[in-house]
């Protein structure tokens, strides 16, 4: 079953993330951010199988001849404020109905025609991990610029106000209906809705000349008139049940350390409470409980002892010579 999940954020400096971090961590690579003087290598993560930068046909040579770790700090360099906006970071599902040789040429076509052609640059990585089906989920992450590309470097950023109509349209009230001053903005709502149309227009298309039934639909169950509830996501269940495992091995691992624990400390009392010399009618009592419990112990039934009734001061007829 085919389905649309497409979701964007922003990268922010004040949630204390580097979008160099980012960058390198999505493409499985080793980059050094400048600002932060660190490096950061995710060369050895699996589960990526590409990573591509487009950039717009008519962007400046500084941009075509940068790597993707001169690229995302270029963007760091450019933002002085300790709150700015990086970058934004889209993802979404690439239905796994659609053949494995299709899907770069379906994220690539979907980027250029929404995104770049605008003035973005996209820096993307397809990702394949396992689903909570145990199926395969293939699926992209694209980090976008936020500002316009310039010669030296990015311009400002492109954004809108919310102006009453021009057409003059009311509320029921009274109060001006308010629409957005630039419907071209990168910012506005209007532009990401129209983004989100065109993914399920051209995954669809993919999905016709696969020749599978399967289709994406962007609108809720409510807009599609469907009664039945959300299903929620399994991805925390998937990896619960593996976690299940691991936390049980752990604390019996954890239940034995302590055990050993406890035995060793009681074991450390035991000496230390040896080095000291009991008293006299202590230790005797001691020795005279041990016998017993070894006389217990003895299968063998053990003659009484002789006594000596040489000195008695009432021998018995028995006893006389």
């Amino acid at each position: 079953m085919a389905l649309f999940s497409w979701s964007m954020q922003i990268i922010k400096r004040s949630s204390g993330r580097s979008v160099v971090a980012a960058a390198a961590y999505r493409a499985g690579e080793r980059l050094h951010d400048a600002r932060q003087n660190m490096t950061h290598d995710y060369s050895r993560r699996g589960g990526v199988e590409r990573a591509q930068i487009f950039i717009p046909a008519d962007a400046p040579g500084w941009v075509r001849e940068a790597s993707r770790e001169m690229l995302w700090n270029t963007v760091e360099a450019h933002e002085k404020r300790k709150d700015a906006q990086l970058a934004r970071e889209l993802r979404f599902a690439i239905p796994r109905e659609v053949p494995e040789g299709e899907r770069i040429k379906l994220v690539r076509d979907y980027l250029i025609k929404s995104f770049v052609s605008r003035g973005m640059v996209a820096d993307v990585a397809w990702h394949n991990t396992v689903a909570s089906d145990g199926l395969e989920q293939p699926h992209a992450h694209v980090l976008l610029t936020m500002r316009p590309l310039t010669e030296s470097g990015f311009g400002p950023k492109s954004r809108h106000d919310w102006v009453p109509d021009p057409a003059g349209r009311t509320y029921a009230d009274g109060r001006p209906m308010m629409v957005v001053s630039n419907a071209d903005s990168w910012n506005c709502p209007a532009y990401f809705e129209r983004c989100r149309e065109d993914w399920e227009t051209i995954a669809n298309a993919a999905l016709e000349r696969a020749g599978s039934a399967a289709r994406i639909d962007r609108r809720s169950l409510l807009e599609r008139g469907l009664s039945r509830l959300p299903e929620p996501a399994l991805r925390m269940a998937w990896h619960m049940k593996e976690l299940y495992g691991v936390m049980k091995e752990r604390f019996g691992h954890f239940q034995m350390a302590r055990h050993y624990r406890a035995v060793e400390q009681s074991a450390k009392d035991a000496f230390r409470a040896a080095g000291n010399a009991p008293p006299p009618q202590v230790a005797e009592r001691f020795y005279a409980w041990f016998e017993r419990q070894i006389a217990r112990l003895d299968p063998a039934p053990r003659a009484p002892p002789e006594r000596d009734l040489s000195h008695s001061p009432n021998p018995t007829p028995d006893m006389e010579r």
